[in-house]
């Protein structure tokens, strides 16, 4: 009973270890590398709000805040796939010298980024509280999609990490699949515009979920859908473990192909 104990401890520091490696990796030699990650979501909040707010007039209340709470979590997700994609193959010296559960080089990367994205998460929370706007009673349910999108966030990054080294294309269009998705959830518009073609997408898509607790919580200041948060955490949870199976299944030769 002990063995596991040991190893599970160990994958733990390690992920750790390459979690702060990743963190040392991103400040060295750049002035930009340690904020980006926490002003990035910002860029777009600007872009986003000028577009949508300005020139198409979307007409939302308070549609800073209602894109800004849509953004929080999609944000850390697609940072998270850019850095993981190819994150086996710029590791494959490590991949190659020493024997350790290869998914935790893509899942450090996501953990990295978690660091950032619960920052961001922080900042905005305070600007909602400095205003007035931050409903206390409901913020600790915030913590569900969190954690959600961080396991999904996971489990589908391992997963393309592994399709990289097999296959270098997705490296030229993941960015267009990003974009697709992006705008087929409803971030920078209202839930009610989309189509009745993808409204399935609201209870099967976990970034769509996500999207739409993350909007309950900090814009809306509720939890009205108790039972479409607990799919949420099912389906995300379920989505972690089965990638998880996959890579295992098809890495068994990684630190050869590499």
């Amino acid at each position: 009973m002990t063995a596991p104990a040991r190893t599970a401890a160990g994958d733990a520091e390690l992920l750790l270890t390459l979690v702060e490696r990743q963190l040392r990796v991103r400040s060295k030699r750049s002035m930009l590398g340690m904020v980006w990650p926490s002003v990035s979501p910002l860029v777009m909040l600007a872009l986003y709000s000028y577009v949508f707010n300005r020139v198409f007039n979307v007409p939302v209340e308070r549609y800073p805040e209602f894109l800004f709470a849509g953004l929080l979590p999609w944000a850390f997700l697609s940072q998270s796939v850019a850095t993981s994609i190819p994150s086996l193959s710029v590791e494959a010296p490590l991949v190659r010298r020493a024997p350790f559960r290869h998914e935790l080089v893509p899942m450090a990367n996501v953990l990295a980024h978690a660091l950032y994205f619960v920052v961001s998460t922080v900042g905005f929370c305070a600007y909602l509280a400095w205003h007035g706007r931050l409903a206390w009673s409901v913020l600790p349910a915030l913590v569900a999609p969190m954690l959600a999108v961080v396991v999904f966030g996971a489990g589908l990054c391992q997963v393309l990490a592994l399709f990289d080294v097999y296959n270098r294309d997705l490296r030229w269009v993941v960015g267009n699949v990003l974009t697709i998705w992006f705008f087929l959830l409803p971030i920078v518009y209202r839930p009610q515009m989309v189509p009745e073609g993808l409204q399935f997408l609201q209870s099967t898509d976990p970034m769509n979920m996500i999207v739409g607790q993350f909007r309950d919580v900090l814009y809306y200041g509720s939890v009205s859908r108790p039972g479409h948060m607990a799919l949420m955490l099912i389906v995300s949870a379920v989505f972690f473990v089965v990638c998880t199976a996959v890579f295992r299944r098809c890495s068994g030769e990684l630190p050869k192909d590499l």
